[in-house]
This record gives C-alpha cells, sequence and structure tokens, in this order.
C-alpha cells in the first residue's frame, strides 16, 4: 500500500509530496494526497488575512473518515525519493481532533514512523 501511496504523492504536481493513509479496522478505506482542490469544509484565515482551503492529504481523507480510524501521513523528497517530515500541521490537527481519529502516525525528518500526541 506504500508503494501506491508513494506513487500518488509523487504524481500530485505539487511543490510537497504528501500521502495520507485512512484505514479503518487495519483495512485501507482511501488514500489521499496534497491537492490545490479546495473543500468548504477545510476553509481557514491565513496570517495575512486571506481565506483559503487548499486540501492536505489529510484533509483529503478526512472527508470519508469515521471515528476510531486510523491515519498515517508520509511526504517523499522528489530528488532522493526519501521519506521526510509530514507532521499534520496545526489545522489539520484540529480537524483530525474533530473527527475522532484514534491514531496519527507519520514520518519525520529521518524517514521514521513517529505518534502525534495530543
Amino acid at each position: 500500500m506504500y508503494y501506491k501511496a508513494k506513487e500518488t504523492a509523487m504524481g500530485n504536481g505539487e511543490q510537497y509530496h504528501v500521502a495520507a493513509i485512512l484505514r479503518r479496522k487495519g483495512r485501507v478505506v482511501r488514500i489521499g494526497t496534497n491537492s490545490d482542490k479546495t473543500h468548504p469544509r477545510f476553509m481557514r484565515k491565513y496570517r495575512d488575512g486571506t481565506w483559503g482551503c487548499h486540501m492536505h492529504a489529510e484533509m483529503d481523507v478526512l472527508r470519508f473518515a469515521q471515528p476510531g480510524d486510523d491515519i498515517e501521513v508520509m511526504r517523499w523528497i522528489r530528488s532522493t525519493g526519501g521519506l521526510a517530515m509530514a507532521k499534520p500541521c496545526e489545522h489539520c490537527q484540529k480537524h483530525i481532533i474533530m473527527s475522532g481519529i484514534r491514531r496519527v502516525t507519520y514520518t519525520n525528518e529521518e524517514g521514521n514512523w513517529e505518534r502525534l500526541v495530543r
């Protein structure tokens, strides 16, 4: 499944190649990636006062999440194909908590897995 997530993220046409895997009872429900797509559920106000809702990979899968699901977030570096930091941003963390997600793991700077502690 990680190969498919990597393929999806590396082909997203964005600057950052991030994928999120939503799991329910261990089974993959959806693979999401960051994109220029928008969704009104994820509107946010930026520091400069403008509004936006570009979809992060976590937001992409949260549209299909149910309480008790798990999310894995990973980011790849195009030049090396290696894993990099993919800790969900504060905005994503807020929506993850509101969605009732049970566990979130993400890749750190060294490409190792860490668990998001809330």
